[in-house]
């Protein structure tokens, strides 16, 4: 499906995008394969390719492919960057496992569960390392001016990355719990939006030779894609199939993590229910017991707090689907196009 010329047979729906994210994935992976030395594989190489081999996505270097590509860019030009980018969100879900001490990631254990937490640090800093000496080594076929712009946005995407992640942290470390949904859109929008969609979104058209003028638009569609992205998987804690989920159900409760469910409960509980909230949330994520994340959710159900975030989510999504249709004035017609408009169904309609 992914060819170096647009595709012209219809592929409707959900097979399409299955088959562009199964085509992007294979060609990443295949790529983050030929990025590794051949030495100390089996202490550190090997385990780079633990979570990028699990049953995954690739839903952020398949948005950067598809984007250059809708631009009329060339898959050859895209996919190191593609893949660089999932090198980085695989690097970043390692260290998030461990602040978040997480026991599951994509069904499987966490890779510091698995190996160890020194290995799996030691494993994350190697991937970011390898991610920026790749990303370098591969685009030096780009016009310079196009090059450096790649470049700029990847730097801008760690520090957004460590920003956002750096807000969490504080949230649940000194319980920040009067927080808007101002807050939290701020939060997801350094956490979530900038490398799961913003940074794929404006490095794919940089490498298409895109007008400057779309970055904007640009930023916005993958602003609004990361906001409802990240509420619905915030719903899914909560409320999905253990299985289909592959990660640890009522965890962000558990880690006390700020989410916009969370935050609707606890301004909406009445003054004994908030306090007692407040008092479990203060409480060390080892210290919190199954009945105390049965309170927690007890409050959330009580006041719809599930209901109010699908809502928030389905705004975030009808304002990147009137983005997407003024997209219709710079994008080509092709499969990639077919492909990104239907990411927009996908990022409320998953079930993982």
């Amino acid at each position: 499906m992914i060819t170096q010329t647009s595709m012209t047979d219809s592929v409707e729906g959900e097979s399409l995008l299955a088959n562009y994210l199964r085509d992007a994935r294979q060609l990443v992976i295949g790529d983050i394969r030929s990025m590794l030395p051949d030495r100390y594989r089996s202490v550190l190489y090997d385990i780079m390719l633990d979570y990028p081999l699990r049953t995954a996505k690739a839903l952020r270097p398949a948005l950067c492919i598809a984007i250059c590509r809708a631009f009329g860019g060339s898959l050859q030009d895209a996919l190191r960057p593609a893949a660089v980018i999932e090198l980085f969100h695989n690097a970043f879900l390692i260290h998030d496992d461990i602040e978040d001490g997480s026991k599951l990631r994509r069904g499987e254990p966490a890779l510091h569960r698995k190996y160890g937490i020194p290995i799996a640090i030691n494993v994350g800093d190697g991937m970011l390392a390898l991610a920026t000496r790749s990303l370098r080594a591969g685009t030096t076929g780009l016009a310079p001016a196009i090059r450096e712009r790649v470049l700029d946005i990847v730097d801008e995407m760690g520090i957004e990355s460590a920003e956002g992640q750096a807000l969490e942290l504080a949230f649940t470390r000194w319980g920040h719990f009067k927080l808007t949904d101002r807050d939290y859109i701020r939060l997801v929008y350094k956490k979530t939006c900038w490398y799961s969609f913003v940074a794929p979104l404006l490095i794919g058209a940089t490498i298409a030779g895109a007008d400057p003028a779309v970055y904007v638009p640009l930023r916005k569609l993958g602003a609004y894609l990361g906001v409802a992205f990240q509420i619905h998987d915030d719903i899914l804690n909560l409320t999905g199939a253990a299985e289909p989920y592959g990660k640890d159900l009522s965890g962000d409760l558990k880690e006390g993590k700020c989410t916009l469910i969370l935050m609707h409960a606890l301004r909406s509980a009445n003054a004994t229910d908030r306090l007692r909230c407040e008092w479990i949330l203060r409480k060390p994520a080892d210290g919190r017991g199954e009945a105390d994340l049965r309170t927690l959710e007890a409050v959330i159900h009580k006041h719809g707090s599930i209901d109010y975030a699908r809502a928030a989510a389905d705004r975030a999504t009808g304002l990147a689907a009137r983005t997407m249709d003024r997209s219709r004035d710079w994008l080509l017609p092709s499969t990639h196009r077919d492909f990104l408009e239907a990411v927009l169904g996908y990022v409320t309609g998953r079930d993982r």
